[in-house]
């Protein structure tokens, strides 16, 4: 019911800035902050329905994937993300469906293998410091851990969760890639075969190329870690034989995880001035959300701080998180694989592939970050 200009619109600023980059950050530096704001659980919570034991779904969090994946096209490829009224009937139509389905097969376990925020949040938490166990008493407790040490325990095996974990840092470095002329090379030189879809065209473009990026992603780690198997089990005997003894989403599973620090850190540098600086954008429509001529508090008259926002700062800012995240993300690594493997000469040879693909994510988050920005005519 507001003003349709995105700018002016507190939607767009709660629903890019404050959920999709501030909140994602502030649980892998916290802890899951998503299990308190959900509003699905607490509409849920709301109708009083007795809670259902919860159970495993037969399929995984493949149903999360495709939630997720509508979601991240939403952002980056439809073209359509900042037009307030869509989204709001969007996010509408999503709470129902949420809703529909958690009342239909139970809370848990729909937010556990559909509902793909409660998924992200979830593997983002891990990073974070703070733990919580529901003790056999029935009392929670929360312990302090050190940061990034909560991905190496726990773990679920599965295609799904590899693909899962491999989409978060597709979808980050799409969005990046969007920007700089290597997309508009690609919107020239492939835009052409989709000419005759229309309006369609550029959407679909889009699509296909964050599932080639995505494919890319995928078949990179898993090329790698047939290597890291290899040489962390010799007796396998080449890196593209059948593992003997050795089931492949668990291997892959394992360490799928050690690069959930790449993506927080790329997260935080590509959201860095979302975060900082345009989320001041939501201070001066407090006063009149609508635009109806209210004055419902006094900030109207903010002005946006440009504190810690300056090129400088963002590029260093950017270089620093990146190159931390990706040091977490080797170590974590490293400790993986001496929980994995036998010997420490298996361990430190098994390392040396995994440390090839780290350094190739890392040059591939520094080099988008390096990339001049274009406007798309």
């Amino acid at each position: 019911f507001g003003s349709q200009n995105p700018f002016y619109n507190p939607a767009e600023y709660i629903v890019w800035v404050y959920f999709w980059a501030a909140i994602v950050i502030l649980a892998g530096l916290v802890g899951n902050l998503w299990s308190l704001l959900n509003p699905w659980a607490a509409l849920y919570a709301l109708l009083r329905r007795p809670a259902r034991p919860a159970t495993t779904s037969r399929f995984g969090i493949w149903p999360a994937i495709a939630t997720y994946f509508a979601f991240a096209c939403l952002e980056l490829t439809s073209g359509v993300a900042n037009r307030p009224a869509l989204l709001a009937w969007l996010a509408l139509a999503y709470t129902v469906f949420t809703l529909c389905g958690m009342l239909v097969f139970g809370a848990e376990r729909w937010l556990r293998s559909v509902e793909c925020f409660t998924v992200l949040f979830d593997i983002v938490a891990r990073f974070g410091p703070i733990e919580t166990e529901r003790g056999p008493d029935g009392r929670t407790r929360v312990y302090l851990r050190i940061w990034g040490t909560g991905l190496l325990k726990g773990e679920r095996a599965g295609w799904d969760r590899v693909l899962f974990v491999i989409m978060m840092l597709s979808t980050l470095a799409f969005d990046g890639i969007l920007a700089t002329p290597v997309y508009r090379w690609y919107l020239l030189n492939v835009g052409p075969l989709f000419a005759p879809l229309g309006p369609l065209a550029v959407p679909l473009l889009r699509t296909v190329g964050l599932v080639l990026l995505t494919a890319v992603f995928l078949a990179a780690f898993v090329l790698v870690m047939r290597f890291v198997m290899w040489f962390g089990w010799p007796q396998v005997g080449s890196p593209f034989s059948h593992w003997e003894g050795v089931d492949e989403p668990t291997a892959l599973s394992a360490f799928a995880l050690t690069l959930v620090p790449i993506a927080l850190v790329s997260n935080a540098a590509h959201n860095y001035t979302y975060v900082f600086l345009q989320s001041q954008g939501l201070i001066p429509l407090l006063a009149d959300p609508l635009q109806r001529g209210w004055h419902l508090l006094p900030t109207a008259g903010y002005k946006i701080s440009y504190f810690l926002a300056g090129a400088a700062v963002v590029w260093y800012v950017q270089i620093v998180l990146i190159v931390l995240g990706h040091v977490i993300a080797v170590y974590l690594s490293h400790l993986r694989a001496g929980q994995r493997f036998k010997t420490a000469a298996h361990v430190l040879l098994s390392q040396y592939p995994m440390l090839l693909l780290m350094v190739l994510y890392t040059m591939t988050s520094l080099w988008i970050l390096a990339q001049p920005i274009t406007k798309e005519v």
